[in-house]
């Protein structure tokens, strides 16, 4: 039997409150997966937050056995991962931990590699065409300790700014092994535009029952895995009695009028277990700034604890300052809590007083006797925030309350003292397509927030100028830190500690107006006195990643509709070092995969792919050993809300929320 050890921890390791990790942790099982590689037989599992002594609560690391064809091989303490060079494509393996029972046996991957797939119920062709393979999220759907996948169904998907009817949006999920959940997909039906910022589906357990659930915007219409209307799951007569075969699209195909409703399914059958009205009501599209129907239907949503206590789904709606009159528009948030029957809208902001609304019998949004169906959430002075938000938003514990707060562009959205929903702090840099939160400083405790702008003149209500370009803020106070400016709309933007110098690097691209020109911003690196120019060949803008083994941050980018590349900073320059061969990225020229996220294994993270045809999910986890022990990142608050946001607007990848360096390790050495 080999005996394996790699360390102990260095000290008390980056300071974290307990409470918060064990309160927020998924009950999770050990997550085995082996694959064959060239040296033989690479297992890696999960290090639980309960096992890990350095980032998570235990007093030290487990011994973990290693079981070949129910033989032990091999005793691993201060890792989670092992190469077993006697290992075959028949063998097949389990793992405990100090002398517990082993988990369930795996045996490698049937590719023959480091990647799986997931077979899909592709839908028939929509009226309109093709359904292809959209956004992807996790849960453990069916309590069993390990992720099953939700996957998003788009047929023509459009841009809310692009007229042009799609096909009806689908979501399905299925485990691991290709097997379905559900009996049909959930079908959000004629009333719900398809598009990437239309449908932000949350998958998370809301209830804490061990089961996670899918809460997502719905409409009349709309049917859930057992083919049953949403409307017929709520407790309000009014919903239940709505018209569910009403078409409310106009001949542009957009969705501009008619009840617009909030469910949440059950995640093991997809059936509705209730559905309300969305809390932030259209009332009219032209108050959000257009007469087409663009700003009134952009819609972010993340997981967030907002009173520290009890998940919420945390809906956003309107980013944009309005084009039709300067400073018009609207924007707001909502904070959805599930009991386990009952939906209910804890807290609701809007830049909008209903009230002021007078045209009330013209309005889908009010009752017949002119009652509001949503929530009202407007308090004097919120309307300085419109134009503020992003197509994306992080959630974190930005002050170390317990409680979290949700992070959108220029603007941080938290609880007041009184447990209302307000705005905690704002930049007034405008709006942006791009937003990165980490812990990668050393020196601070606390968050750096990474956002690039679109927005350029001077800011129609508070007349300051804005001048594009990219900024660092104190997550916790909004403070700027760094701020470059540049000569256009900066479109995409990248935080991430590629190991080139400073505590973590920054850069982005500009966009010249009126132009095709596009400028490449100078990278910076942050360091012990301040920002500096650095010198970082071959970046990309599009995703980090972990993946090759060390603790430093690889990125992961590619073509649109095309494979993506994983590559590693090297000799003063980012190689490739891997490539998701046989699949497709998604959302055009964002060029993203379908899901980021560490799903199993040890602490690196897996690439869910849609294979080319669109008949299958590929699934790709690194096969690189690693010698650090860090628990599962789906255990740290701040990137498994990460995760849970990622499919939201333009994706953006989940960061991790402590600090991760060499220095948190003493006497690691690669086996």
């Amino acid at each position: 039997m080999t005996n394996v050890s790699s360390g102990r921890p260095n000290g008390p390791g980056p300071q974290r409150d307990p409470g918060v990790l064990t309160r927020r942790m998924e009950p999770l099982g050990r997550g085995l997966a082996a694959m064959m590689t060239d040296r033989g037989v690479f297992l890696s599992w999960r290090l639980l937050c309960t096992e890990d002594p350095v980032f998570g609560t235990a007093a030290d690391y487990p011994v973990f056995r290693v079981f070949r064809d129910g033989a032990a091989v091999a005793e691993i303490s201060g890792r989670s991962n092992w190469l077993d060079p006697d290992g075959t494509a028949d063998s097949y393996y389990s793992v405990s931990a100090d002398g517990g029972a082993g988990c369930p046996p795996v045996r490698p991957f049937r590719s023959g590699a480091n990647w799986f797939d997931v077979p899909l119920d592709r839908p028939a062709d929509s009226p309109y065409g093709p359904y292809v393979v959209s956004d992807v999220s996790a849960g453990d759907l069916d309590g069993d300790g390990e992720y099953e996948l939700v996957v998003l169904w788009d047929s023509e998907g459009k841009d809310n700014s692009v007229p042009g009817p799609t096909g009806n949006v689908l979501l399905d999920a299925y485990r691991m092994d290709g097997s379905r959940l559900w009996k049909r997909p959930v079908d959000l039906g004629l009333n719900v535009r398809a598009g990437a910022h239309y449908t932000q589906f949350l998958v998370y357990d809301f209830d804490r029952d061990g089961k996670s659930e899918i809460m997502l915007k719905t409409a009349p219409g709309s049917r859930d895995g057992e083919g049953r209307f949403v409307s017929q799951a709520s407790s309000l007569d009014e919903i239940r009695g709505c018209d569910d075969t009403a078409d409310f699209r106009d001949e542009n195909g957009m969705v501009l009028r008619g009840d617009e409703f909030l469910t949440v399914f059950r995640g093991d059958c997809g059936q509705a277990v209730d559905t309300v009205y969305y809390p932030n009501q259209r009332i009219d599209h032209r108050l959000w700034g257009d007469d087409l129907g663009n700003r009134s239907e952009r819609y972010l949503a993340a997981v967030a604890w907002l009173d520290g206590k009890r998940p919420c789904g945390f809906f956003m709606r309107g980013y944009y300052l309005g084009r039709t009159v300067p400073g018009q528009g609207r924007q707001s948030a909502c904070a959805v809590c599930f009991d386990g029957e009952r939906l209910r809208c804890a807290c609701c902001f809007d830049t909008f007083k209903v009230s002021d609304y007078l045209e009330r019998a013209s309005s889908s949004s009010f009752t017949s006797d002119g009652r509001y169906k949503g929530t009202e959430g407007y308090r004097l002075g919120n309307e300085l925030y419109i134009g503020q938000g992003n197509h994306n938003c992080a959630v974190a514990d930005v002050d170390g309350d317990g409680r979290d707060e949700v992070l959108t562009g220029a603007l941080c959205y938290g609880l007041d003292s009184q447990d209302r929903l307000g705005v905690r702090w704002c930049s007034f840099l405008g709006h942006g397509d791009a937003i990165h939160l980490g812990a990668y400083d050393p020196g601070k405790n606390g968050y750096d927030l990474f956002t690039v702008h679109e927005a350029g003149g001077r800011h129609p209500i508070m007349r300051y100028p804005m001048d594009y370009g990219m900024s660092v803020l104190d997550a916790a106070t909004g403070d700027i830190l760094f701020h470059c400016g540049s000569p256009g709309d900066m479109g995409r933007g990248m935080m991430a500690d590629v190991g080139a110098g400073g505590s973590y690097q920054i850069w982005g691209i500009s966009e010249v107006r009126g132009s095709d020109e596009r400028v490449e911003m100078q990278p910076i690196m942050r360091t012990a006195d301040g920002f500096r120019e650095a010198e970082i060949d071959g970046r990309s803008t599009n995703f980090r990643i972990f993946w090759d083994g060390d603790l430093y941050d690889e990125l992961l980018d590619g073509p649109p509709e095309g494979p993506l590349e994983v590559t590693s900073w090297k000799d003063g320059r980012m190689v490739p070092v891997f490539r998701t061969e046989g699949c497709v990225s998604i959302h055009g020229t964002k060029a993203v995969p379908c899901l980021q996220a560490d799903l199993f294994g040890d602490w690196r993270e897996e690439i869910v792919m849609a294979r080319a045809d669109n008949r299958a999910l590929r699934v790709f986890t690194s096969d690189i050993p690693t010698p650090y022990p860090v628990m599962t990142l789906m255990h740290d608050p701040v990137y498994r809300a990460g995760v849970a946001a990622e499919q939201t607007g333009y994706n953006q990848p989940p960061h991790i929320g402590f600090y991760l360096g060499s220095e948190c390790f003493r006497n690691t050495d690669q086996q």
